[in-house]
């Protein structure tokens, strides 16, 4: 996966992209009723497993995994394994922030509404430029970060993803159950954590030396 072609992961991305585009238009609207949670007690459950998407523990955890290491590496010289783990908390890091900034552009610059809108403005509602969070459903952000994080690790360490990419999965439903993205945004989301974590690595695996 981490050699992949740019031409393949282009076609990926293309891919990603028509069927969330095939979502908006025959699907949105139909699983937005199958999966969005009411009981106000399930989606209590849901609030606390959707944050397995932010980016804000994320950044805490591998920053504090790149000081902690970088010490250690400073104070053991002789072992490798924590100057490597410094640089790869520096790559996950990146994955992260790369596809996270990048989602957070285009869903400004999109405007979609959100779910929670649904009333008032049905999946086809739009504010391009608005750049407000009831105006940002379209790619999904925690979505995005949830895949980023995941797959770069998984590049990192192939056997996690057993357990990484269903956490992800599970992050990016729980982005429908709680009215804050519909199919296609998930979607979206998806394809651009994914593609764009495999291109970082392409990109920053060689100076990492990782």
């Amino acid at each position: 996966m981490k050699h992949l072609p740019k031409s393949i992961l282009a076609a990926y991305g293309a891919i990603g992209f028509s069927l969330s585009m095939i979502s908006f238009f025959l699907l949105d609207e139909r699983v937005y009723h199958l999966t969005r949670v009411t009981d106000k007690d399930a989606r209590e459950i849901w609030l606390m497993i959707t944050d397995l998407g932010s980016s804000g523990w994320m950044a805490i955890v591998l920053i504090s995994l790149w000081v902690v290491s970088s010490v250690l590496a400073r104070f053991t010289p002789e072992n490798p394994r924590w100057k490597l783990l410094a640089r790869q908390s520096v790559f996950v890091f990146a994955a992260v922030a790369i596809t996270g900034i990048f989602t957070m552009i285009v869903k400004g610059i999109v405007g979609r509404a959100r779910p929670y809108l649904f009333d008032t403005e049905s999946p086809f509602g739009f504010d391009p430029f608005v750049f407000q969070s009831s105006y940002a459903s379209w790619p999904s952000g925690h979505t995005t970060t949830a895949f980023a994080f995941a797959v770069a690790i998984v590049l990192l360490m192939p056997r996690l993803k057993y357990i990484l990419i269903p956490l992800a999965v599970l992050a990016a439903y729980s982005r429908m159950a709680v009215d804050a993205h519909y199919l296609a945004d998930v979607i979206m989301g998806t394809t651009i954590g994914t593609v764009g974590t495999i291109l970082a690595y392409q990109w920053l695996a060689p100076k990492l030396k990782i």
